[in-house]
């Protein structure tokens, strides 16, 4: 903390205010997943992934190895550019902070949710009460594993995710982990 702090100290506006708001935001939502300052940029590793944050002379900078994530921010924040494992905002683009908020929450969330299958969470639930019996059924006896093909799914956690809901769990015949997603309707 104490060298991401001295980061922060020697910025000026508005590259501060940009990294001070992801900043207090990572410790305040995520305060379980680690901090450190990485190649001289604030950085934080959970279990398989990471975020980090950099404020150039020009644009802020959001860095992350989840393509699907960079992707998802060019597309909310259009005036930003890819570069390489990151994506570009400049500084007058103040609705970017919110996005990439957004962006650190599916990270971390869906990471979180490939780690234990079997717990749901309370929103995924919901959306999962209102799909009929008989579709929940022919979901769950529809799935596809990689050694198996066709299979059920087996022991399973629901989780939300921006398009609907994913069935995290096992496969009936071999065990091995497998998924469903069912998009929102």
């Amino acid at each position: 903390m104490e060298f991401v702090d001295d980061y922060i100290a020697s910025l000026d506006a508005p590259k501060k205010e940009w990294i001070t708001s992801m900043v207090n935001f990572m410790r305040e939502v995520f305060p379980d997943v680690k901090e450190s300052l990485s190649n001289k940029i604030p950085t934080y590793n959970g279990d398989g992934y990471f975020i980090a944050f950099a404020a150039q002379k020009n644009y802020f900078t959001f860095h992350t190895d989840d393509m699907m994530v960079l992707s998802l921010i060019k597309e909310l924040v259009p005036s930003a550019s890819m570069g390489k494992r990151c994506v570009k905002i400049k500084y007058h683009n103040e609705s970017a902070v919110e996005c990439m908020m957004d962006a650190c929450k599916e990270i971390v969330d869906y990471r979180k949710s490939m780690q234990s299958p079997r717990v749901s969470d309370i929103k995924a639930l919901k959306k999962w009460s209102n799909v009929p019996l008989n579709v929940q059924e022919l979901l769950v006896g529809n799935v596809f594993c990689s050694k198996c093909g066709v299979t059920t799914i087996v022991d399973y956690g629901i989780h939300d995710d921006r398009f609907g809901v994913v069935l995290n769990g096992f496969c009936q015949k071999c065990g091995g982990r497998v998924a469903r997603m069912v998009e929102d309707c």
